[in-house]
């Protein structure tokens, strides 16, 4: 088979399984675990380069890759005109429609909650999928899920700590952080973490690393060696190399399944892109996201403050619905000609 063809299976079987599409650095790393191209630099840009000439070809639909980093925004403005008249049913829907939004109370499932949930997407290409794996698994949604591109910028940083600022402080903010394992991914999650606290002003707000760590490398058995003396030579340039060695280094000293890692590759020199869990392991990286969740998410306060709250409101809204919908009736039999 073809590098086409091969990743042709590949994207149409994760599409076809997930309802999502990939991007195309979660392509290349199914097609290097399989063995079907190294790990390279150069190898992904084949990548990019072959499967762009079968798209235009008609060979690879289009639909099978996503690129979340470019933004649309439609600037042309429409009008809209009455072709038709309303049926009575229709008049009726659009009444009861509108008492409902206008009567009915928003519950949040997070008011009455200790906790209050940010989740950080390091990679732009990837936010949109995290907020589908998010919606699948978890029912109650989360605070937010910010984009921050690498190393966030001060005015997003300072946007979010403005926020987290205003939480009352019976609520603790928790940052769920989502971003590679590698010299700049762990340097910006330390980063991120440093001018967060400083701006928002609050010691309280708890942080965590969800993914890539450590041991999901280990457990899941992501592909964490640089294939080429490229990928190496780029990573020994960066200049947070030294600090991000010492600290597997420091790893492998308490821990024996990093150190066992570090045997087998023959080197501290370890990196894995956040592309590659979530293209590699989908339902583990969906459950990773539900338990972190999960563990600030007080079920006995939500089945005893919550819900009771809910069910009250929702009773009462039933009977402002029935009392607006009999006002209704009555100015219509006082102005018939409405």
């Amino acid at each position: 088979m073809s590098l086409v063809e091969i990743a042709l299976k590949e994207a149409e079987a994760y599409y076809n399984q997930y309802g999502t599409s990939l991007t195309l650095r979660g392509l290349f790393y199914i097609l290097v675990s399989k063995n079907v191209i190294p790990n390279t630099v150069s190898a992904y840009k084949r990548l990019s380069d072959v499967l762009a000439k079968a798209r235009y070809r008609g060979e690879f639909p289009w639909h099978l890759l996503r690129d979340s980093t470019r933004r649309v925004i439609p600037m042309e403005k429409t009008t809209w005109y009455p072709t038709k008249p309303l049926s009575p049913d229709e008049i009726k829907m659009i009444i009861e429609s509108y008492i409902n939004s206008y009567v009915n109370v928003q519950v949040n499932p997070w008011e009455d909650q200790p906790y209050r949930i940010f989740v950080i997407v390091e990679k732009e290409a990837l936010g949109d999928l995290v907020s589908k794996f998010i919606s699948e698994v978890w029912e109650h949604g989360v605070r937010e899920i910010r984009v921050i591109r690498g190393y966030d910028s001060a005015t997003d940083v300072n946007l979010l700590a403005e926020d987290i600022s205003q939480m009352p402080s019976s609520q603790k903010p928790v940052v769920l952080q989502l971003g590679d394992f590698d010299p700049s991914g762990e340097d910006i999650v330390r980063d991120f973490r440093e001018r967060l606290k400083m701006l928002s002003k609050r010691d309280d707000i708890i942080f965590e690393k969800i993914a890539v760590t450590i041991d999901q490398i280990i457990d899941l058995k992501l592909p964490a060696k640089p294939e080429s003396l490229e990928e190496i030579t780029k990573m020994r340039r960066d200049s947070r190399y030294k600090s991000y060695v010492e600290k597997i280094k420091n790893m492998a000293e308490t821990d024996e399944r990093v150190k066992k890692l570090v045997e087998e590759y023959g080197s501290p020199e370890i990196r894995v892109e956040l592309d590659a869990l979530v293209a590699l392991k989908p339902d583990e990286f969906k459950k990773i996201l539900r338990e972190a969740i999960e563990r600030y998410f007080d079920r006995e306060v939500y089945e005893k403050i919550t819900k009771t709250k809910e069910e009250e409101l929702k009773k009462k809204a039933e009977e402002i619905k029935k009392e607006s919908l009999e006002n209704l009736k009555k100015l219509f039999e006082e102005k018939p000609q409405l």
